[in-house]
């Protein structure tokens, strides 16, 4: 199935978006994890729902933000004229130099690799890198591409990603309590 610019943006937004819920929801899961899981012994279920949503914000930013192949990619995307400018925003909104980018997206690609899409024994015990820098990234990558869809005729709404997912995040706290 061959998708429009425009559905491919909007597949790439919602994904941002996906990225953002997974990320706050996980935290305040993790700010409550004692009491949650408390009774539940060995199954621990919302300390596994955490760690399914920490995977979940590794694969998802690494479609958007890995390698240059992915369907989802960015570069793929974003119009040649905004390249530069995109590029910085990307960087300023991260708080790091193009070098510290780079490194940090080593870092989540092996995350991906080692722990999330594969296994590898090595990694164990390893830190996985804060996710700060990802969630900062989505939300340039969401406000520009929100932007694009205006441009094009889409009826989108502005709004900040980090919102967007820390209220998703107290919604589910809400429901669950």
């Amino acid at each position: 199935m061959s998708l429009s610019r425009v559905e491919k943006i909007e597949w790439l937004v919602s994904n941002l978006e996906e990225i953002s819920k997974s990320y706050f929801i996980s935290k305040a899961i993790n700010q409550h994890i004692i009491s949650l899981d408390f009774g539940f012994e060995a199954f621990a279920p919302y300390r596994h729902l955490c760690n399914v949503l920490v995977a979940d914000v590794v694969i998802r930013w690494c479609k958007v933000f890995g390698t240059d192949n992915e369907e989802m990619h960015w570069k793929k995307l974003i119009n040649e004229a905004d390249l530069v400018a995109f590029r910085a925003d990307l960087f300023s909104s991260a708080n790091v130099s193009q070098e510290e980018y780079s490194a940090y997206w080593r870092q989540m690609k092996e995350v991906r690799d080692s722990v999330c899409a594969h296994f590898n024994y090595e990694y164990v015990g390893k830190e996985i890198p804060h996710f700060e820098k990802a969630i900062d990234s989505a939300s340039a990558a969401h406000s520009y591409f929100v932007n694009v869809l205006i441009k094009l005729g889409v009826k989108r709404s502005k709004f900040d990603l980090k919102q967007f997912g820390l209220l998703s995040s107290e919604g589910f706290i809400k429901k669950i309590r």
